[in-house]
């Protein structure tokens, strides 16, 4: 027996399948053709973000030690009377007036009808080396009086000036160029002494002359010119 109702029923039922699946089917269609996706996707622009790393430590650079600097050594000085030039150090200083004898001594060859010609010596009498550099002073003195009379010595230019050694017992020498008193016409007064006073200091020393001769007493007028000491009297 067939059944009519039943029959009725199934093909129903297919067709109503049928049109859902067409249904849906075309809803997706839809949904795609709408550029709706149908699963989910991760945006190119949505990428992780990094987290940020922690900044490298910097390594301590170490500091240099200081290596200590050489120091030079002092270079060695001379004792009293050791050789060198007059104001270095261990450099013999210059001669003094006590550490010196003197004497003059006639240049009878030298003198002339207006002027003549002494050599004033100087010989270091002490323990240790001294120089001499320079001019010495030099000033008639009255035998009367014992006074230095008329002016003080000029400079004689017939020598340089240059520093002489004086070990004990040597001697330097000047050149006086004296002028005879009586070529000025001024009042005559009897000399027997000179006053010498060294370079380089003040302190002078009473010379006798090998003669005697005359002075003036007139300040102004200057009788005498000393050189520069050497080493040996000059010669001319």
């Amino acid at each position: 027996m067939i059944r009519v109702g039943t029959g009725r029923s199934r093909g129903f039922t297919a067709r109503r399948l049928g049109t859902v699946l067409l249904v849906t089917v075309g809803a997706a269609v839809t949904l795609t053709a709408c550029g709706v996706p149908l699963i989910p996707t991760l945006d190119p622009t949505d990428t992780p973000t990094a987290l940020p790393s922690a900044a490298p430590v910097p390594t301590p650079t170490p500091t240099p030690t200081p290596t200590p600097s050489s120091v030079p050594s002092p270079e060695p000085t001379g004792g009293p009377g050791s050789p060198g030039s007059p104001g270095e150090p261990g450099a013999p200083s210059a001669c003094t007036t006590d550490r010196l004898s003197f004497a003059l001594q006639e240049r009878p060859g030298d003198s002339g009808a207006g002027s003549f010609f002494w050599d004033l010596s100087v010989t270091n009498s002490g323990a240790v080396a001294c120089t001499a550099t320079g001019y010495p002073r030099v000033q008639l003195v009255s035998a009367d009086t014992g006074q230095p009379i008329g002016a003080a010595s000029g400079l004689e230019p017939r020598t340089a000036p240059s520093a002489v050694l004086l070990q004990p017992g040597d001697s330097a020498f000047s050149l006086l160029h004296l002028t005879r008193a009586g070529v000025y016409g001024c009042p005559l007064i009897p000399v027997t002494e000179l006053a010498v006073t060294p370079p380089n200091t003040d302190q002078s020393s009473r010379v006798a002359t090998p003669n005697p001769i005359d002075g003036c007493a007139d300040p102004a007028i200057q009788l005498a010119r000393t050189g520069a000491f050497a080493a040996s009297p000059v010669v001319f």
